[in-house]
């Protein structure tokens, strides 16, 4: 690990020389400038007296809707150790991410999220997520684009309930809203190495600053690792970690305050070993059927946390991007912004089957997505009686899909399968999707008085789909060339009250629609005829009543709200037992409802304390036609569906809260020091679309802690920072999914984490 970290490390520093030497060049350019300049013009000294605000605070949109949001500063981040995606739910409640590797990533907020849960089948390409995620504006059609993790971010706000007024078809269940530091005119520069066990590192480079008069550039390199918490007994090696390689640069033209220009490319290659354990097998009629038919096929079996394969599973990713951003200041105090994207994502899975004897191997499915955005928005002046903002989006994509399922030419498959039919197959899966939409908005804020504002939005998301599903040597099945087309309407509504200094309050209701789908699968035509493979538009409906308080000075801030929002032609899965697919359908409606409420307290310039929690009641109001859990399916004589109607909504945990604190000082030599503590906790959830019993996850509580010390060093600051994650070394289970003949897998959530990070800034 030594080895690889020296590496890394010494490619960063190379790379960053060049554009140090030309920085520190320009830098003293600049000075001098500066110094001529002010000889000639006096400058008057003025003391300025406020409360101290984030840059995050400094972003607020004038028009966004005040409904609950949660922001996360970079620098909180980093302080707290959390670099990647799936560990913000440990930061924020509410918010649930379950991920088993890059390609696979399900977001939900108040149990809105991913519905077809994906937990088996052909991947289905024909469904979005309705939590929508942006990176500097730009929309990503899939969480796994955010290969770099949450390295130089700047702040992350996340919003809950409808938001596609202003973000979009796909945002009906929220947003996270992601955005990463911009280049600088004074020069900058970091180094931060973190080094933990079972090889976790993470190395982050950062060099920014002036590349001329008006031109200012930035570069990252990151990587970052770890060998994985399951060992394979048969081989030794370590499973399910990875390890990513990326980078993202930056260049910013300014002219004064009339415009600026943003461009950014970035590239992320990365290699992973996703490997669920062996959980539990479950006996039927007094017969345990998984047991059987490993013992038939001569294979050995293992409960987690290990594994015995004679195969591996591994996924490389290749993904990146370019966008340009510009931001021009018209006359009246006008601005106008421009936003345009590309993205590319390539996955080739190799996939076993988790088994010790080859049944098959080298599958999975190849994914190959394109996806590209053009933003324009107008920005009415602000501080008179109505802000508002103008626009119209468009966005564009196209993937393709190769997937195979090689079973071995051998009698394994036969005897594990029951049926010879197995030997020697390759089943092969096509698929293409085709996805354009064209959408104007308009949100403005009406300031009726000073303590009261309306806001009102409205956006028509103008939606063409298309694809195809071509699948041969096992239930052979053409879908032909689909095309469906929707107007999809989003609108928002809000009073904002503030009845006193610090105080505000707000009653809020928005409607969207999430684009509809195709079913891109042999098993929903097969069980339900042609028709079935369109899936009907989301419809999601949300209410909200709210109230935030600053007091004490701004030392005690106080949040808290109550909502309701209702799905209706829930977008889930189906399953066809005869062939064993899964399938998109649109499954009646859900309501999720609850309460949720944060304070933060900085009694003194020492102390930060944050605690957040949220309580939240989702369940099915219509789901007639469930697929039924493998207890069901697997007793005799099962229904063809089951009736989850007044059943949890899966992935939704009823309770989730978090906490934490941190206390630092500044000791001798001007030493300065902290340590912090975290704790977040969520209930029990089901696993799987299903409602399974095999498959629910238990609740679980992880605490971290973190102390560090650091100091001026050079031009620069230093700091030396040790920590430890799970603590407790709480064991728990990230996601699981029920398999062959009532076995049930699942992927480890990670254990106790101790680590040290070094990091120097200049």
């Amino acid at each position: 690990m030594r080895l690889r970290l020296q590496t890394t490390i010494s490619l960063a520093v190379r790379a960053a020389l060049p554009f140090l030497a030309l920085t520190a060049a320009t830098a003293a350019q600049a000075q001098e400038l500066a110094a001529a300049q002010a000889s000639q013009v006096a400058i008057a000294t003025v003391t300025v007296n406020g409360v101290r605000q984030t840059r995050a605070a400094e972003s607020t949109d004038p028009r966004r809707t005040p409904t609950s949001a949660y922001r996360v500063d970079g620098d909180d981040l980093q302080r707290k150790n959390v670099g990647t995606l799936e560990e913000l739910q440990q930061l924020v409640p509410g918010i649930n991410i379950q991920s088993t590797d890059p390609s696979d990533m399900q977001i939900s907020i108040r149990g809105i999220g991913d519905g077809g849960g994906q937990a088996s089948g052909d991947a289905n390409i024909g469904m979005p997520s309705s939590v929508a995620v942006y990176l500097d504006n730009v929309y990503l059609a899939r969480p796994g684009m955010l290969a770099n993790g949450l390295g130089d971010v700047d702040w992350i706000e996340v919003l809950s309930g409808a938001q596609g007024t202003m973000f979009g078809a796909n945002a009906t269940g929220g947003v996270l809203d992601i955005h990463t530091r911009a280049p600088s005119f004074t020069p900058e520069a970091s180094v931060t190495v973190s080094a933990g066990q079972r090889g976790y590192q993470r190395v982050n480079a950062m060099v920014s600053g002036p590349l001329g008069a008006s031109v200012a550039g930035r570069l990252n390199l990151a990587r970052s690792g770890n060998d994985g918490a399951v060992t394979n007994l048969r081989t030794g090696h370590r499973l399910n970690g990875g390890t990513a390689n990326g980078g993202r640069g930056q260049l910013l033209f300014k002219d004064g305050e009339a415009f600026t220009l943003r461009l950014s490319a970035d590239y992320n290659n990365s290699n992973n070993t996703p490997t669920p354990v062996l959980v539990a097998t479950h006996a039927f009629n007094g017969k345990d059927n998984y047991l059987a038919h490993v013992a038939a096929a001569g294979g050995n079996v293992v409960y987690g946390p290990d594994v015995d394969l004679d195969d591996e599973n591994h996924i490389h990713i290749v993904q990146g991007g370019v966008s340009a951003q510009a931001d021009w200041l018209l006359g009246g105090g006008y601005k106008l912004r421009s936003v345009t994207s590309y993205r590319y994502y390539r996955s080739q899975p190799a996939m076993a089957d988790g088994l010790s004897v080859r049944i098959y191997a080298d599958t999975g499915t190849a994914i190959r997505d394109r996806t590209w955005s053009q933003e324009l928005r107008l920005d009415a002046p602000t501080g008179g009686v109505l802000d508002y903002a103008l626009g119209l989006t468009y966005l564009g994509q196209h993937m393709e899909t190769v997937a195979h399922t090689r079973y071995a030419a051998t009698a394994l498959p036969g005897l594990f399968l029951d049926s010879a039919s197995y030997r020697g197959l390759d089943v092969i899966r096509l698929g293409t999707l085709r996805d354009r939409m064209l959408s104007p908005f308009a949100q403005g804020t009406w300031h009726v008085t000073p303590e009261l504002d309306i806001t009102a939005g409205a956006r028509a998301n103008v939606q063409e789909k298309s694809g195809s599903f071509v699948r041969y040597n096992r239930v052979p099945f053409n879908s032909g060339y689909l095309t469906e087309n929707h107007t999809l309407p989003s609108g928002t509504l809000v009073a904002t009250w503030r009845p006193a200094p610090g105080w505000s309050t707000y009653a809020a209701a928005s409607y969207g629609e999430k684009s509809g789908g195709l079913n891109i699968s042999a098993g929903a035509a097969r069980q339900a005829g042609i028709d079935s493979l369109f899936i009907k538009p989301e419809r999601t409906r949300s209410g909200e009543i709210g109230a935030s308080a600053s007091l004490a000075g701004g030392r005690v801030a106080l949040k808290g709200d109550v909502f309701l929002t209702e799905v209706g032609d829930f977008q889930t899965q189906g399953y066809d037992p005869v062939d064993q697919q899964v399938y998109l359908m649109n499954a009646g409606s859900l309501r999720s409802r609850g309460v949720e409420a944060s304070v933060r307290l900085t009694p003194t310039r020492a102390w930060e304390i944050d605690a957040g929690a949220v309580y939240n009641d989702a369940y099915y109001t219509d789901y007639a036609h469930a697929r039924c859990a493998p207890e069901v399916t697997l007793a005799p004589k099962p229904p063809p569906s089951c009736n989850l109607s007044g059943e949890r909504v899966f992935n939704a945990p009823r309770l989730t809260y978090n906490a934490s604190a941190r206390y630092s000082w500044t000791g001798a030599g001007g030493l300065r020091s902290f340590v912090s503590a975290r704790y977040a906790r969520r209930s029990w959830t089901y696993g799987s679309v299903d409602n399974s019993a095999f498959t629910r996850l238990s609740g679980y509580g992880l605490a971290s802690f973190t102390a560090g010390t650091g100091g001026r060093l050079a031009q620069g600051e230093w700091s030396a920072t040790v920590w430890i994650n799970n603590a407790f070394d709480q064991a728990y289970w990230r996601r699981l999914v029920n398999g062959d003949y009532g076995s049930v897998a699942g992927w480890r959530g990670e254990p106790r984490t101790l680590g040290a990070t070094l990091a120097y800034n200049y």
